[in-house]
Protein backbone atom coordinates (compact mmCIF):
# COMPACT_ATOMS: atom_id res chain seq x y z
CA UNK A 1 0.00 0.00 0.00
CA UNK A 2 2.36 2.10 0.65
CA UNK A 3 4.28 2.00 -2.54
CA UNK A 4 1.03 2.49 -4.28
CA UNK A 5 0.45 5.36 -2.73
CA UNK A 6 4.20 6.59 -3.57
CA UNK A 7 3.26 6.09 -6.97
CA UNK A 8 0.20 7.59 -7.03
CA UNK A 9 1.35 10.77 -5.84
CA UNK A 10 4.41 10.88 -8.43
CA UNK A 11 2.43 10.29 -11.23
CA UNK A 12 -0.06 12.79 -10.29
CA UNK A 13 0.76 16.36 -9.28
CA UNK A 14 -2.10 17.65 -8.27
CA UNK A 15 -1.60 15.57 -5.11
CA UNK A 16 1.77 16.96 -4.55
CA UNK A 17 0.31 20.61 -3.85
CA UNK A 18 -0.79 22.40 -0.84
CA UNK A 19 -1.33 20.40 2.67
CA UNK A 20 -1.19 17.01 0.67
CA UNK A 21 2.49 18.09 0.57
CA UNK A 22 2.79 17.22 4.46
CA UNK A 23 1.14 13.67 3.19
CA UNK A 24 4.00 13.14 0.99
CA UNK A 25 6.31 13.70 3.56
CA UNK A 26 4.86 11.44 6.06
CA UNK A 27 4.21 8.57 3.04
CA UNK A 28 8.15 8.92 2.34
CA UNK A 29 9.28 8.65 6.02
CA UNK A 30 6.85 5.24 5.88
CA UNK A 31 8.35 3.89 2.56
CA UNK A 32 12.11 4.13 4.42
CA UNK A 33 10.72 2.06 7.47
CA UNK A 34 9.13 -0.23 5.50
CA UNK A 35 11.91 -0.70 2.78
CA UNK A 36 15.36 -0.02 4.70
CA UNK A 37 14.69 -0.14 8.51
CA UNK A 38 11.97 -3.61 8.36
CA UNK A 39 14.27 -5.71 6.34
CA UNK A 40 17.62 -4.35 8.51
CA UNK A 41 15.71 -5.42 12.03
CA UNK A 42 14.33 -9.31 10.17
CA UNK A 43 18.23 -9.46 9.45
CA UNK A 44 19.82 -8.50 12.74
CA UNK A 45 16.74 -11.26 14.20
CA UNK A 46 17.95 -13.99 11.83
CA UNK A 47 21.62 -13.75 12.02
CA UNK A 48 24.00 -12.83 14.04
CA UNK A 49 25.35 -9.23 13.54
CA UNK A 50 28.47 -7.50 15.18
CA UNK A 51 28.20 -4.14 17.40
CA UNK A 52 28.41 -1.56 14.70
CA UNK A 53 25.65 -3.39 12.72
CA UNK A 54 23.27 -2.77 15.58
CA UNK A 55 24.18 0.63 15.77
CA UNK A 56 24.30 1.39 11.76
CA UNK A 57 20.39 -0.15 12.62
CA UNK A 58 19.15 1.89 15.45
CA UNK A 59 20.20 5.42 13.87
CA UNK A 60 18.90 4.18 10.56
CA UNK A 61 15.63 3.19 12.21
CA UNK A 62 15.77 6.30 14.93
CA UNK A 63 15.79 8.70 12.02
CA UNK A 64 12.84 6.70 10.28
CA UNK A 65 10.69 6.92 13.19
CA UNK A 66 11.61 10.18 14.49
CA UNK A 67 10.81 10.93 10.66
CA UNK A 68 7.05 9.64 10.93
CA UNK A 69 6.12 10.84 14.42
CA UNK A 70 7.81 14.61 14.01
CA UNK A 71 5.81 14.34 10.34
CA UNK A 72 2.24 13.76 12.54
CA UNK A 73 3.20 16.79 14.92
CA UNK A 74 3.66 19.13 11.39
CA UNK A 75 0.56 17.65 10.75
CA UNK A 76 -0.71 18.46 13.83
CA UNK A 77 0.62 22.34 13.98
CA UNK A 78 -0.98 22.86 10.62
CA UNK A 79 -4.31 21.56 11.91
CA UNK A 80 -3.89 23.63 14.80
CA UNK A 81 -3.78 26.98 12.82
CA UNK A 82 -6.71 25.56 10.56
CA UNK A 83 -8.66 25.81 13.84
CA UNK A 84 -7.97 29.22 14.48
CA UNK A 85 -8.51 30.22 11.00
CA UNK A 86 -10.67 27.84 9.49
CA UNK A 87 -11.91 29.45 6.16
CA UNK A 88 -8.75 31.16 5.49
CA UNK A 89 -6.10 28.36 6.13
CA UNK A 90 -5.89 26.52 3.21
CA UNK A 91 -5.55 29.98 0.96
CA UNK A 92 -2.76 31.43 3.11
CA UNK A 93 -0.50 28.55 3.20
CA UNK A 94 2.33 28.60 0.51
CA UNK A 95 4.13 25.72 -1.26
CA UNK A 96 7.52 27.68 0.23
CA UNK A 97 6.30 27.33 3.54
CA UNK A 98 5.73 24.12 3.20
CA UNK A 99 8.61 22.15 2.28
CA UNK A 100 10.77 24.65 4.77
CA UNK A 101 8.44 22.65 7.52
CA UNK A 102 9.04 19.65 5.93
CA UNK A 103 12.67 20.25 5.41
CA UNK A 104 12.82 21.52 9.37
CA UNK A 105 10.97 17.95 10.22
CA UNK A 106 13.77 15.81 8.31
CA UNK A 107 16.64 17.92 9.55
CA UNK A 108 15.54 16.99 13.79
CA UNK A 109 14.48 13.16 12.42
CA UNK A 110 18.07 13.06 11.49
CA UNK A 111 19.21 14.83 14.42
CA UNK A 112 16.90 12.99 17.02
CA UNK A 113 17.87 9.82 14.91
CA UNK A 114 21.58 9.91 15.63
CA UNK A 115 21.38 11.82 19.07
CA UNK A 116 19.09 9.42 20.95
CA UNK A 117 20.87 6.33 19.59
CA UNK A 118 24.20 7.91 21.80
CA UNK A 119 24.34 6.68 25.23
CA UNK A 120 22.82 10.11 26.42
CA UNK A 121 20.15 10.16 24.06
CA UNK A 122 18.80 6.30 25.46
CA UNK A 123 19.00 7.93 28.92
CA UNK A 124 16.76 10.95 27.93
CA UNK A 125 14.63 9.55 25.29
CA UNK A 126 12.05 7.95 27.52
CA UNK A 127 11.26 11.62 29.28
CA UNK A 128 11.65 13.24 25.88
CA UNK A 129 9.46 10.88 23.88
CA UNK A 130 6.70 10.56 26.65
CA UNK A 131 6.40 14.55 27.06
CA UNK A 132 5.87 14.38 22.94
CA UNK A 133 3.15 11.65 23.00
CA UNK A 134 1.39 13.48 26.07
CA UNK A 135 1.51 16.95 24.37
CA UNK A 136 0.18 15.44 21.10
CA UNK A 137 -2.53 13.27 23.25
CA UNK A 138 -4.03 16.44 24.27
CA UNK A 139 -3.06 18.66 21.88
CA UNK A 140 -5.82 16.24 19.66
CA UNK A 141 -8.14 16.41 22.06
CA UNK A 142 -8.17 20.02 21.65
CA UNK A 143 -8.53 19.71 18.24
CA UNK A 144 -11.28 17.36 18.52
CA UNK A 145 -13.54 18.91 20.93
CA UNK A 146 -12.87 22.63 19.20
CA UNK A 147 -14.44 21.14 16.12
CA UNK A 148 -17.20 19.39 17.56
CA UNK A 149 -18.33 22.72 19.31
CA UNK A 150 -17.66 25.34 15.99
CA UNK A 151 -19.71 22.19 14.24
CA UNK A 152 -22.74 22.69 16.64
CA UNK A 153 -22.34 26.20 17.04
CA UNK A 154 -20.49 28.69 14.79
CA UNK A 155 -21.77 27.77 12.00
CA UNK A 156 -25.78 27.32 13.07
CA UNK A 157 -24.91 30.78 14.00
CA UNK A 158 -23.88 32.22 10.87
CA UNK A 159 -27.33 30.23 8.84
CA UNK A 160 -28.34 33.17 7.46
CA UNK A 161 -25.37 34.69 5.89
CA UNK A 162 -25.08 34.33 2.09
CA UNK A 163 -21.82 32.44 2.14
CA UNK A 164 -22.97 29.87 4.78
CA UNK A 165 -22.91 26.49 2.56
CA UNK A 166 -19.57 27.48 1.44
CA UNK A 167 -18.75 27.84 5.19
CA UNK A 168 -20.54 24.86 6.12
CA UNK A 169 -18.30 22.64 3.39
CA UNK A 170 -15.35 24.37 4.56
CA UNK A 171 -16.08 23.34 8.02
CA UNK A 172 -17.04 20.08 7.38
CA UNK A 173 -13.81 19.51 4.96
CA UNK A 174 -11.86 20.55 7.54
CA UNK A 175 -13.79 18.58 10.64
CA UNK A 176 -12.74 15.46 8.05
CA UNK A 177 -9.28 16.18 7.71
CA UNK A 178 -9.18 16.91 11.74
CA UNK A 179 -10.92 13.33 12.46
CA UNK A 180 -7.91 11.90 9.70
CA UNK A 181 -5.22 13.26 11.39
CA UNK A 182 -6.55 12.47 14.72
CA UNK A 183 -6.82 8.49 13.56
CA UNK A 184 -3.70 8.83 12.27
CA UNK A 185 -1.83 9.80 15.20
CA UNK A 186 -4.18 7.41 17.50
CA UNK A 187 -2.79 4.73 15.37
CA UNK A 188 0.81 5.54 15.47
CA UNK A 189 -0.02 5.80 19.08
CA UNK A 190 -1.01 2.35 19.52
CA UNK A 191 2.17 1.60 17.93
CA UNK A 192 4.63 4.09 20.29
CA UNK A 193 3.33 4.06 23.45
CA UNK A 194 4.26 0.17 24.47
CA UNK A 195 7.61 1.16 23.69
CA UNK A 196 7.68 4.28 25.36
CA UNK A 197 6.33 2.83 28.64
CA UNK A 198 8.76 -0.16 28.53
CA UNK A 199 11.22 2.50 27.86
CA UNK A 200 10.27 4.54 31.06
CA UNK A 201 10.31 0.91 32.70
CA UNK A 202 14.13 0.72 32.35
CA UNK A 203 13.13 -2.33 29.79
CA UNK A 204 12.77 -0.60 26.47
CA UNK A 205 16.12 -1.53 24.49
CA UNK A 206 15.63 -5.22 25.28
CA UNK A 207 11.95 -5.24 24.27
CA UNK A 208 12.58 -2.96 21.39
CA UNK A 209 15.08 -5.54 20.18
CA UNK A 210 13.45 -8.78 20.56
CA UNK A 211 9.88 -7.44 19.21
CA UNK A 212 9.32 -3.75 20.43
CA UNK A 213 10.19 -2.77 16.76
CA UNK A 214 8.30 -4.86 14.79
CA UNK A 215 4.90 -2.89 16.37
CA UNK A 216 6.83 0.18 15.43
CA UNK A 217 7.42 -0.62 12.20
CA UNK A 218 3.64 -1.34 11.73
CA UNK A 219 2.40 2.28 12.17
CA UNK A 220 4.34 2.98 9.01
CA UNK A 221 1.77 0.03 7.10
CA UNK A 222 -1.04 1.42 8.61
CA UNK A 223 -0.27 4.94 7.59
CA UNK A 224 -0.98 4.99 4.11
CA UNK A 225 -4.48 2.71 4.83
CA UNK A 226 -5.47 5.56 6.76
CA UNK A 227 -4.81 8.15 4.10
CA UNK A 228 -6.43 6.03 1.32
CA UNK A 229 -9.50 5.33 3.47
CA UNK A 230 -10.32 8.67 4.68
CA UNK A 231 -8.61 10.84 2.16
CA UNK A 232 -11.20 10.95 -1.26
CA UNK A 233 -8.91 12.52 -3.56
CA UNK A 234 -5.82 9.77 -2.75
CA UNK A 235 -8.17 6.83 -2.71
CA UNK A 236 -10.21 8.30 -6.42
CA UNK A 237 -6.62 8.78 -7.86
CA UNK A 238 -5.61 5.14 -6.65
CA UNK A 239 -8.69 3.44 -7.93
CA UNK A 240 -8.88 5.23 -11.25
CA UNK A 241 -4.85 3.90 -11.51
CA UNK A 242 -5.40 0.65 -10.60
CA UNK A 243 -8.62 1.01 -13.34
CA UNK A 244 -11.60 0.09 -10.30
CA UNK A 245 -12.60 3.47 -10.19
CA UNK A 246 -16.12 3.73 -11.80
Amino acid sequence: MTISLIVTIYQNPELQKGLNLLIVSLTVADLANCLIAQPVYIYYLSNETSTSYLTAFQIIAFIGLHAVFLNLTTITYHRMKALARPFHHLLSVSQNSLLVYIGLTWVFSIIAGVTLATEPGKVAGPYVHGLMILLLIFTYIRILWVSWKRRRGKILAQARTANYHQQVATMEQENATALTSAILVGSTLVCFLPDVVLDLMGKGEENRLKWAYTLLFASSAMNPCVIVWRNQQFRRTLLRMVHLAK
